[in-house]
């Protein structure tokens, strides 16, 4: 019967390194990833119950180096609901682009000043140092 592991993650970098040392570390799949607001991503990796405790613990501490770990846990047999409920969903791409973002590059000696809170350039103006 199979396992299921979950890593949670601050940002996509931990979940990528998660994932990584987990397959490496043991025979395990990975079912799953879910983006949580704030950047939290929440990996789901299954396979033979003592690969997935091995896997997880590996990649909970790889994670914990960089810093971004979470959270983890394994359910070792988890019921035909447990799966169902996390199952693939193909999202179409017209809903992941949400808009179109362009971007400007300044001419010789023009200076753009940037919105940190809405990342919007709010201010074009020449730079009054001449080389």
């Amino acid at each position: 019967m199979k396992a299921l592991g979950m890593i949670e993650t601050r940002g996509m970098v931990g979940a990528i390194e998660a994932v990584d040392v987990a397959c490496k570390t043991a025979d395990v799949q990975v079912l799953n990833r879910h983006f949580v607001k704030s950047g939290i991503v929440t990996v789901e990796i299954v396979g033979d119950v003592g690969a997935v405790k091995v896997a997880v613990e590996a990649a909970a501490e790889a994670v914990k180096r960089l810093g971004v770990y979470m959270g983890s846990h394994v359910i070792p047999r988890p019921t035909e609901e447990v799966y169902n409920m996390l199952e693939k969903k193909e999202v179409p791409v017209e809903e992941i682009v949400e808009e179109e973002i362009i971007v400007e590059l300044p001419e010789e000696n023009e200076v753009i000043v940037v919105d940190e809170v809405e990342a919007k350039p709010v201010v074009n103006r020449r730079d009054k140092t001449k080389k």
